[in-house]
């Protein structure tokens, strides 16, 4: 783990904290993906859902972060493959609009939209994860759908997410320097291009602070010197005194999202622990 933080500062540090362009730095990134979408993709709204496998049974749907600004990627495909075929999940990954072409709602509204129909169509179980910045996406919808009288997802996995874009976690000052692959100015980089103006502490933007609901049984995973620690761990201990059921895991000095990472066998020890948690549901 030492040996992966030390090379992730070294050579990402510097371009996660710029002032770079979203755009152009989107079609960089997508110059460097191989995998490629799965074999089936539906649009739903405004959202598009890639379908990893075609088979019937339990899904597991993945929201990935990206700042709000950019996509779901090669990673975050390997991620949920791996995940699936651990737990015996068929999986999608779901990509929502973008910042800052499309800021605040947009987002926000693509997911819920899609999240309930997905939702609305099957009698199998369905399980979301989500990651950074789409943990206020996802956990936003669920408290939405709720109030609403919508199904809900039977389960939740949420890794190192982004819960208070008003970014008052003490994690963000206290961890600035720890954090391998960004500090709280790559955070407000992106809030920038995605809020446009808007207020960060409102329910649909940040899921901290809207009114406490209980959600379904919901695993969280975070890094000890993750900028987001604080985003991560306040919300699951509001969520778990209004009754949802939570299951924390802090990770020692692992980085953000680090399941993504392949090889380290902190994320071969979370993926087990992802998949075991969703064969109990």
């Amino acid at each position: 783990m030492s040996d992966y933080n030390e090379a992730a500062r070294r050579t990402r540090r510097a371009m996660l904290n710029s002032d770079y362009d979203p755009i152009e730095m989107r079609q960089l990134l997508a110059t460097m993906d191989a995998v490629g979408p799965g074999p089936q993709m539906r649009k739903i709204g405004h959202a598009t859902l890639e379908l990893r496998d075609a088979a019937a049974g339990a899904l597991l749907v993945y929201v990935p972060g990206g700042g709000f600004c950019f996509p779901g990627g090669d990673a975050h495909r390997a991620l949920l493959d791996r995940i699936c075929a651990a737990a015996g999940t068929r999986g999608a990954l779901l990509q929502h609009r973008l910042a800052p072409e499309d800021p605040f709602p947009a987002a926000h509204n693509d997911v819920v939209d899609a999240l309930r129909t997905i939702l609305a169509e099957t009698a199998d179980p369905v399980f979301v994860m989500c990651d950074s910045s789409a943990g206020a996406l996802v956990l936003c919808a669920c408290a939405q759908l709720k109030r609403e009288g919508h199904r809900l997802p039977d389960r939740l996995v949420c890794l190192s997410v982004l819960t208070d874009l008003a970014m008052t976690g003490r994690s963000h000052v206290g961890n600035a320097e720890a954090d391998p692959l960004f500090g709280p100015q790559a955070v407000m980089h992106k809030l920038f291009h995605y809020l446009q103006g808007a207020n960060p502490a409102q329910a649909t933007a940040s899921p901290f602070w809207d009114a406490p609901t209980a959600l379904p049984d919901s695993l969280f995973i975070v890094g000890s010197t993750e900028v987001l620690r604080d985003d991560t761990l306040r919300f699951a201990e509001k969520a778990e005194r209004a009754g949802t059921r939570v299951k924390v895991a802090v990770y020692e000095d692992a980085p953000h999202v680090f399941p993504l990472v392949p090889g380290l066998p902190e994320a071969d020890q979370a993926i087990a622990e992802i998949a075991d948690f969703l064969r109990a549901g």
